[in-house]
Formats: structure tokens, C-alpha cells, sequence
């Protein structure tokens, strides 16, 4: 029998804890993984809360490490949530729930740092590992279509994500071409970018670059950078400090889509490049 790689104990407990969040914010929550919950599920749960958190849990498969790769986000949103709480409240018992999560975590095997969840279980590369998306444009425009639905439905945040989400997956995807080592659980595409523009020969500090290409690759880091914040201070991926108004979400896509675009192109162009070398 396959080992669940989050216990049922531990799932239990952070359960529990989003009871005490409104149905809108359970639903916000797991949209930091871009989980959905199962339409057909009948919970076996009191309480319409628990029974939404178990309608997104049945929709996992909890021995399968792209399917906990998900879930991840989630419970690092509820313990930033918790934490933000704790430095408003320091007198009240926050501190010691995230202590009982991090420890019911750390027995299933979760190492909590820097603000996410990591386990050696998890960086091992199989087959069952996410792909999101296959090196082609027509592959990237497919994604992007579903952010830009996201924003003719009004949904600017989820849209914002999607975006983001893209672009780490197609930083990550090139990453394992270029044979570049990486932690699979990096959700910071600004260090993941960093570690691409190696092999792609994308640093704008080569000696050999004109000054005008230098500043179009310094500006795409830019562009990296403040995706980065949008998403993270405007978007599902986190609790929102604002909601981002449409043109707000059009404009990541676009920057996503010109992002994963130019980078398709010089990893093509480099491959060329050493198959020259190699004839």
C-alpha cells in the first residue's frame, strides 16, 4: 500500500483550523495551488466549511508528489496567515498553533524555511513530477487563454496567478533541459531566472554585449521582478494586500507571455548553436 506523504492527522488539523475562515476565503486559500474541489463529493464531515476543505482534499491524491507539490502553497498560506496574525496579536495563542502545524508537519517529513514547506521526499525528480506545459508557443498561448478568461470573467487575481504560475513552471521546464540543478520547490521565478540566465547566456554583463542588448536584458529582469511582486501582493498565490484592477492582470499576462516567448527562443537558439559546434 502507498504511503500518504501528508498524514490524515496532519491534513485533520489544518482542516480544523480554516473552520474558522469564511467559505470565500477557504476557496482563496486553496487557489494558492490552483486546487479545485470535487463537484460530485459527498462529505462525510459536519459543517459546510469542513465539508469544502474535503471536497478540495478528494480531488488529491495524497501518495503522489506532484498532487502534495499543490497542496504545499496552501498550508504555507494558512501559517503566513497565522503568522501576521501572531505579530498583531502577540499576546494571543497563534505562536502555539503554528508550533503544533510546523511539528505535525516535521513528523511527516515537511522542513519548514524561509516561508515554505521542503522535504527530501519531494526533490526527487519522477515521472509523476508537474509539467505544465510543453516547450512550444502554441503551448504557451494555450496556458495564457486561461488567464485571459480569467480576467473576462473578473477574476483579475486568479488571472494574475495564472500567469505566474506559468512562468515558474516554463523557467522550471527549461531548467531540466538545460541540465541546470534546482530545487523543485523554488517558487521564486527571480532565482529561478537567475540560475537560466547561465546557459542561455542571458547576464547582462557580458563584455561582448552592445549596451542597448544589455539594457533590454536588464529590463526583462525587471520585468521578472515585478511580476514577482504583483503576484504576490495581488494575486491568489497569497493573502491579497490589494485587489488588482484588469488592466492590472493584462498586463502580467502580456509580460508572461513575452517573458516565456523570448525564452522558448534563445533556449531554440542556443540548442542550434551547439548542434553547429557539434557538425
Amino acid at each position: 500500500m502507498t504511503r500518504d506523504l501528508i498524514s490524515k492527522t496532519t491534513r485533520n488539523e489544518f482542516r480544523e483550523l480554516l473552520v474558522g475562515y469564511t467559505l470565500r476565503e477557504i476557496e482563496m486559500t486553496f487557489d494558492a495551488g490552483g486546487l479545485t474541489p470535487r463537484a460530485d463529493y459527498q462529505p462525510t464531515v459536519s459543517g459546510q466549511r469542513r465539508g469544502l476543505v474535503e471536497a478540495y482534499y478528494a480531488n488529491l491524491d495524497f501518495s503522489s508528489r506532484s498532487d502534495v507539490k499543490k497542496l504545499l502553497p496552501v498550508y504555507q498560506e494558512i501559517i503566513e496567515n497565522l503568522t501576521q496574525a501572531a505579530d498583531r496579536q502577540p499576546n494571543g495563542d497563534h505562536v502555539a498553533t503554528i508550533n503544533g502545524l510546523l511539528r505535525r508537519m516535521e513528523r511527516d517529513g515537511f522542513r519548514y524555511e524561509g516561508g515554505r514547506f521542503a522535504s527530501d521526499t519531494l526533490n526527487v525528480v519522477t515521472a509523476d513530477a508537474p509539467s505544465l506545459v510543453q516547450l512550444t508557443e502554441a503551448s504557451i498561448q494555450e496556458h495564457l487563454e486561461k488567464a485571459r478568461q480569467k480576467i473576462v470573467t473578473a477574476d483579475p487575481a486568479g488571472a494574475i496567478a495564472n500567469a505566474y504560475t506559468l512562468v515558474e513552471e516554463f523557467l522550471k521546464q527549461l531548467l531540466r533541459k538545460t541540465g541546470v540543478t534546482f530545487n523543485e520547490n523554488e517558487g521564486d521565478i527571480r532565482a529561478l531566472y537567475k540560475l537560466l540566465a547561465e546557459p542561455l547566456h542571458l547576464a547582462p554583463k557580458g563584455d561582448s554585449l552592445e549596451g542597448y542588448l544589455k539594457a533590454i536584458l536588464e529590463g526583462l529582469q525587471r520585468q521578472i521582478g515585478g511580476l514577482f511582486e504583483l503576484a504576490n501582493k495581488a494575486s491568489d498565490r497569497h493573502a491579497r494586500k490589494y485587489n488588482p484592477a484588469p488592466h492590472h492582470a493584462r498586463l502580467a499576462v502580456n509580460v508572461a507571455f513575452t517573458l516565456c516567448e523570448f525564452l522558448l527562443e534563445s533556449y531554440e537558439y542556443q540548442q542550434k548553436r551547439e548542434e553547429r559546434r557539434a557538425s
